[in-house]
């Protein structure tokens, strides 16, 4: 979370080949939002923080589930990501006993590198699809997980005082929402904030 008497961390426009070494696109399980309702938050708490905020930002509205890595048909890398990892775990969550369950995308908030709404799983469905993911795969990147919608990331090292400021004159009612298939999606590793193309979706099982 943005601490404060910190600064937010600003992203560049730039290609991190340090990061994608040559790879095209990146992987992740995640949850659609494509809601008229969730959609207009979203643009709201956009237009709220526009002044720190990096644009353009093209990635659709969406709840990160668990972050698989670069696809790749021979793994070279530590952070590659198989054939056989994505059928395996595919398969798993197609036959998992996992119902639609309901969310709530609420309150804005930010991460030291960028604003996001709060996320809501009163029932638990998000750790159970993350848990059926994690049998077969080492989740890339972090090391903890808080469910969130992303709005943007930070153009420059701002105070966090005058974010959090900003922030806490954000008022809109939560939406809700309820979850019924889980996406694998990938990006363009060369574009920052570059948009979603989904792959594979499975349906969760309905009574």
């Amino acid at each position: 979370m943005l601490h404060q008497g910190l600064e937010t961390i600003p992203a560049s426009k730039r290609d991190y080949v340090e990061w994608h070494r040559g790879r095209a696109e990146y992987g992740l399980w995640l949850i659609e939002l494509g809601t008229e309702e969730l959609f207009q938050q979203v643009y709201a708490a956009r237009e709220h923080l526009s002044d720190f905020l990096l644009k353009p930002y093209y990635r659709q509205p969406h709840i990160s589930v668990f972050i698989c890595g670069f696809p790749a048909e021979t793994l070279s890398f530590d952070d590659d990501y198989s054939v056989e990892q994505f059928h395996a775990q595919a398969e798993l969550l197609k036959n998992a006993d996992i119902r639609p369950f309901d969310i709530e995308v609420g309150g804005l908030n930010s991460f030291a590198s960028a604003a996001f709404l709060e996320v809501e799983d009163p029932h638990n469905g998000i750790e159970q699809v993350r848990a059926v993911l994690s049998t077969t795969a080492r989740e890339i990147g972090r090391s903890s997980f808080t469910p969130h919608v992303t709005v943007g990331l930070y153009s420059q090292a701002f105070p966090s005082s005058f974010v959090t400021t900003k922030i806490s004159t954000f008022q809109r009612k939560p939406v809700r929402l309820t979850v019924n298939q889980i996406t694998f999606a990938t990006y363009e590793a060369r574009k920052i904030g570059g948009a979603l193309t989904g792959k594979h979706r499975v349906a969760l099982h309905s009574e």
